[in-house]
Formats: structure tokens, C-alpha cells, sequence
């Protein structure tokens, strides 16, 4: 099972950044093996209201809705996992230093390790950081 964290999924909802080989991974994989955290979720619907939120004034407003709509419907793609109490206290025993890379980027690792699942990143060198920790990169 793989756990896609935000980076991945925002490459792959945005095809202006073209990365054939994530394209090709996520659509040869069975779905039913993929999944994605509420926490990308979160900050995938946070950028794109900022989006909407910046545009308000312009012409490009009815494009910066469309784009949130498309965001919208392309997450129904993903299995979503819950953000669990298993995965907080896992998330409480890092320490302060790894905490470092970022909490929402910690609380993504922790649901995987909580489930047993991959965790599928492109920024692997700060999530090597998390011990017990399975990852991959399907971006290269």
C-alpha cells in the first residue's frame, strides 16, 4: 500500500509540471493501493481557496474557481486515510529535531508508519530522517 504525501499529489493534479514518469506510476498502480492523507487533502483545498482568494478582483477569477473544482473532483481519485490517534502518538514520539521538516509533512509520515504503508515523496532526504519509515520517489 502507498501513502502519496502533498508534493506528490499536487505534481500530479498539475500537469502544467509534466512529470511523465509520476503520471505513469500513479495510473499503472491499482488504485486500490493508493492512497492519500486528510492532511493533503487539507492543504490541497488551502491552496487552492488562497488561489480563488487572490483573484477575486480579476478577470482570471472564474479560472482560479475551475481550477479548485477540478482539484476538487481529481481528489475523489484517492482513497483518503483519516488522521488517527494512533498516528498522533506516533507523531508525538519524534523528536523536536525531526518535527523540523515540517508538522504537516510529520503527520503525513506518522499515518503511514501507523498503517505500515509506503510513503511515496520526492523530498526524500528530510523523510529519511523518520526512522521505521518505508519511502519511495516516483518521480524519478
Amino acid at each position: 500500500m502507498y501513502l502519496l504525501d502533498t508534493s506528490i499529489v499536487s505534481n500530479y493534479l498539475d500537469k502544467r509540471r509534466n512529470i511523465p514518469q509520476l503520471t505513469e506510476r500513479i495510473l499503472s498502480t491499482d488504485p486500490e493501493l493508493i492512497f492519500i492523507s486528510i492532511i493533503t487533502v487539507e492543504e490541497i483545498i488551502q491552496g487552492a481557496l488562497a488561489t480563488v482568494q487572490r483573484v477575486r478582483q480579476k478577470p482570471s477569477v472564474t479560472d482560479a474557481y475551475r481550477y479548485f473544482s477540478e482539484l476538487f473532483s481529481a481528489l475523489h481519485y484517492f482513497q483518503i486515510l483519516p488522521y488517527t490517534i494512533e498516528a498522533e502518538t506516533i507523531y508525538q514520539s519524534l523528536s523536536p529535531k525531526t518535527k523540523r521538516i515540517g508538522t504537516q509533512d510529520c503527520r503525513i509520515a506518522a499515518i503511514a508508519c501507523s498503517k505500515g504503508y509506503i510513503l511515496v515523496t520526492a523530498n526524500v532526504a528530510d523523510f529519511e530522517k523518520i526512522g521505521n519509515l518505508q519511502i519511495e520517489d516516483w518521480t524519478q
